[in-house]
């Protein structure tokens, strides 16, 4: 117990008292909850194993192409980690700091730790003292010598724990209540014959710091006390929990979720894990979270691992964020069937998307169409052969 408390309590009995309100509650420290922090790397954590699941797509004259591009960002970007990890560490940064920055060292992508940017108006942008882990970087690199994406002007992240600490707050406040509305509740009697006691002072430190402590936290205990001193519990307090407080984590808790989801654009419900209507929140969640993310590393990649000219030529790099979600293909067996009769993927196109390999014949990379679908011109066309067909056979 702190001494704080053990003065508190003697300045509480002051002279002439000599009866004192106990409580379990008393011996222990408030305990501070940072649902804050939870909060936010939830949903930091959720939108970097979603991205991590992407594939990064190379194109070569506008025509699929995997080489060492492709290699790199979808299998191993360096000696020390896989592309899931490094994906993770990439978006886990950029999400947490508002910014990240990846040196190309060789056929290797580093994430820097940290590192200084000095910003210009009409020149490059330059990046000094980098450092990875323990290893620092001894060289200025300019802009067009890294990779660095920056989500935007304002740290989203700062911004959501300003706003939170209010209801971090109200949070604590609500779990005191909670744990002090069950607290274990007595009366110890001090008659003047001990008081008097020369001792006094040390005997009460001694009952208040082990044995008060000792038998508010034991489950079966017997609590042994000196002449003069006469605790009584009173009875039908220990266990009851009021329901409001309940109520009140619930409802505070699950504001401040919100608020982190609002802030990372993640639609609440998905971050809480609820799973009503999921099929139209994760479709919300890639559209206004996922995508947007994607695109700025995308922009990124190609303008500095293409380039104007090879970009205008049809090389360039894709992030195909529909790998994110899970395919059950009996519940997509009717629009594969219509996907491929409408020639609008083969075969192969198909089975790649399903997660399958491709089939090693022709046909299943040609585009075909039924005889359904057809130009309403020719549709007009031949309405109007069997209206003159007609006639003529009258």
């Amino acid at each position: 117990m702190s001494n704080s408390f053990i003065n508190w309590m003697k300045s509480f009995l002051g002279v002439g008292r000599t009866t004192v309100n106990m409580t379990a509650t008393a011996t222990s420290t408030e305990q501070q909850l940072a649902i804050e922090i939870f909060a936010i790397h939830s949903a930091i954590n959720l939108i970097a194993s979603s991205i991590s699941k992407c594939e990064f797509k190379t194109y070569a004259k506008g025509v699929e192409f995997k080489g060492e591009t492709y290699y790199q960002w979808n299998i191993q970007p360096n000696l020390n980690q896989n592309s899931s990890q490094f994906l993770q560490e990439l978006i886990t940064k950029l999400l947490f700091n508002n910014e990240v920055l990846v040196l190309p060292i060789g056929d290797q992508l580093i994430i820097a730790d940290s590192f200084f940017q000095e910003e210009f108006a009409i020149k490059e942008n330059t990046f000094s003292s980098v450092t990875k882990g323990t290893m620092p970087f001894n060289k200025v690199y300019n802009m067009s010598d890294v990779y660095y994406y920056k989500l935007g002007n304002t740290d989203i992240r700062a911004l959501l724990s300003n706003l939170i600490v209010g209801y971090n707050n109200l949070l604590n406040m609500s779990m005191t209540k909670y744990k002090k509305s069950g607290g274990r509740k007595g009366i110890l009697d001090i008659n003047s014959t001990a008081s008097g006691n020369k001792n006094y002072q040390k005997t009460l430190e001694t009952l208040m710091t082990e044995r008060f402590k000792t038998y508010f936290e034991a489950e079966n205990a017997v609590l042994p006390l000196e002449n003069g001193y006469v605790y009584t519990e009173q009875a039908g307090e220990s266990g009851k929990k009021s329901t409001s407080e309940i109520a009140d984590i619930a409802v505070i808790t699950k504001e401040i979720f919100e608020r982190v989801a609002q802030g990372f654009k993640i639609p609440p419900a998905l971050l809480r894990g609820d799973i009503a209507d999921i099929e139209a929140t994760t479709g919300n969640y890639l559209t206004f979270c996922v995508d947007p993310i994607c695109d700025l590393i995308g922009e990124e990649n190609i303008r500095k691992s293409y380039g104007k000219s090879a970009y205008l030529a049809g090389n360039y790099m894709r992030i195909d964020t529909t790998c994110i979600k899970h395919i059950d293909l009996f519940s997509i067996s009717v629009a594969f069937d219509k996907l491929v009769a409408s020639s609008g993927y083969s075969v192969n196109e198909l089975r790649v998307k399903a997660g399958d390999t491709k089939i090693n014949e022709a046909w299943a990379d040609q585009h075909i169409i039924t005889k359904n679908y057809q130009k309403i011109e020719t549709l007009g066309q031949e309405v109007k052969e069997v209206k003159t067909n007609g006639k003529e056979n009258i």
